[in-house]
């Protein structure tokens, strides 16, 4: 990934990363799980209403689960594939001065988040080499969530470098 026209002149890249492709895309999975279930009972409802109309009842049994089927396709399958294509265009980077986060699916945008503005470093750890990382300002309010990295001691190391985290920091 780029980062040079993101930069100002003096400022250096200290780390850059990006989420594990597996655990970024199933971090839902049991929504994923339910709504998969719920997406195959009303396809089967939906399949049985196709069934009823054929066989000459009223034309709108059709619409009653199609609703229920797109929502529950968008909550399961639909949830997956959706991270999935995020993921594609997600970059981290973190520089002498901010964070940069690089994402969207149709419009890419770039967000910063100014190390002033970090007081608090919270992990969650998913095992030994890989955990989520939200970065909260002093009213506790959440600047950013760095999904599912692979090992994030890298960049704790980082920010503990430029002053952010270490002894302020948490890890939960």
């Amino acid at each position: 990934m780029d980062w040079t026209s993101f930069l100002t002149d003096n400022e250096t890249i200290l780390w850059q990363g990006r989420p594990a492709p597996r655990c970024y895309t199933f971090r839902h999975w049991k929504l994923a799980a339910l709504g998969l279930m719920l997406f195959l009972l009303s396809s089967v409802w939906q399949f049985l209403a196709l069934e009823l109309v054929e066989d000459g009842h009223v034309w709108w049994l059709v619409l009653i689960p199609a609703p229920l089927v797109v929502i529950s396709f968008l909550i399961g399958p639909g949830q997956i594939l959706l991270a999935r294509m995020e993921w594609e265009h997600l970059f981290y980077c973190l520089t002498d001065q901010k964070l940069l986060i690089k994402k969207g699916l149709l419009k890419r945008q770039v967000g910063s988040v100014s190390h002033r503005q970090i007081q608090h470093v919270h992990q969650r750890r998913y095992s030994d080499s890989l955990a989520s990382v939200r970065l909260q300002d002093g009213h506790g309010q959440t600047l950013a969530i760095l999904n599912c990295l692979e090992q994030p001691q890298h960049l704790l190391g980082c920010l503990a470098a430029v002053g952010i985290g270490g002894e302020n920091g948490k890890s939960v």
